[in-house]
């Protein structure tokens, strides 16, 4: 919180007249816009309720409030107020048909584990915007929550169809079917990924993963090898080798990366054992202090 954080302070984020959201909080905005925006920023803060309050202002404010509907029930959301969150979609929704209340509304479902009803929300969403891949990829996600893998690769599948050169979506595609065990199709979706955003390194990790399913183990050690080198900080990525190049009998350069592996923390430990799960090996995390 800003408040308590005099760097976050004095970098707040402003509005009209130059003061801060800090500054603001028991203000009341002028019209629905400014109303809107000290929700928007209210809620980047963490402070929840504030932002509530001042997204109601902007519904009683505005002409036509639809939108700004869904930016409250999103505060809800936000604040584990599924209920209200509901509602407010529900509201919208009398007023418009709108896929965007129709997503907000499958996610509040998923929240209660009401995964058929999210599905529901999810198909009229794409009905209304068929070509949207956002759309597409919310329903995968939901269709994977289920155990519905082969139907969320289908959804998947048509995210990508619909942007074909957003790198998050073949990437998303490649973990699923990691997950699925179809580890060709997995390099071709990762590689794909890479060739529209080539910096960055947790895409040749997950690359790292399928080769070495492949039985194709200098190149999984290539691939984390170039994660490293993109992000030659991380720790984890010494301790991946360490394991992978003693699986493959390179003992002499194993040893190299040891240094650096005996600097993991926690989540690298955590972070190594279910990479190694997924690659088919045990690894015990030590005890980190």
């Amino acid at each position: 919180d800003s408040l308590n954080n005099p760097v976050g302070a004095l970098f707040a984020a402003q509005i009209k007249d130059g003061s801060t959201v800090s500054e603001n909080r028991n203000r009341d905005g002028k019209d629905a816009e400014e109303s809107r925006m000290l929700g928007a920023q209210s809620l980047d803060e963490g402070d929840v309720q504030d932002a509530i309050r001042h997204f109601r202002r902007a519904i009683e404010q505005a002409e036509d409030p639809s939108e700004i509907r869904h930016e409250l029930a999103a505060a809800y959301q936000v604040g584990d107020m599924s209920p209200e969150a509901m509602r407010q979609y529900a509201i919208a929704l009398k007023v418009k048909n709108d896929p965007e209340a129709r997503l907000g509304l499958a996610d509040v479902y998923a929240r209660y584990g009401r995964y058929r009803d999210a599905v529901e929300q999810l198909e009229e969403a794409i009905r209304l915007d068929p070509t949207n891949s956002y759309h597409h990829h919310k329903m995968a996600e939901k269709l994977r929550d289920m155990g519905e893998r082969r139907r969320a690769l289908i959804s998947s599948q048509l995210a990508v169809a619909n942007s074909p050169e957003d790198a998050f979506y073949h990437y998303w595609l490649g973990d699923l079917q990691i997950e699925m065990g179809r580890f060709e199709e997995a390099l071709d979706s990762i590689r794909t990924a890479i060739e529209y955003s080539p910096g960055d390194d947790y895409l040749y990790l997950r690359a790292s993963v399928a080769f070495w399913r492949l039985d194709r183990k200098l190149d999984a050690i290539k691939a984390v090898r170039l994660s490293s080198e993109l992000d030659p900080d991380k720790n984890f990525y010494h301790g991946l080798l360490e394991l992978l190049l003693e699986e493959n009998d390179q003992l002499d350069e194993a040893v190299l990366e040891t240094n650096r592996a005996d600097r993991m923390d926690r989540f690298d430990h955590d972070q190594l054992q279910r990479v190694a799960k997924e690659m088919g090996l045990e690894y015990e995390p030590e005890d980190v202090e």
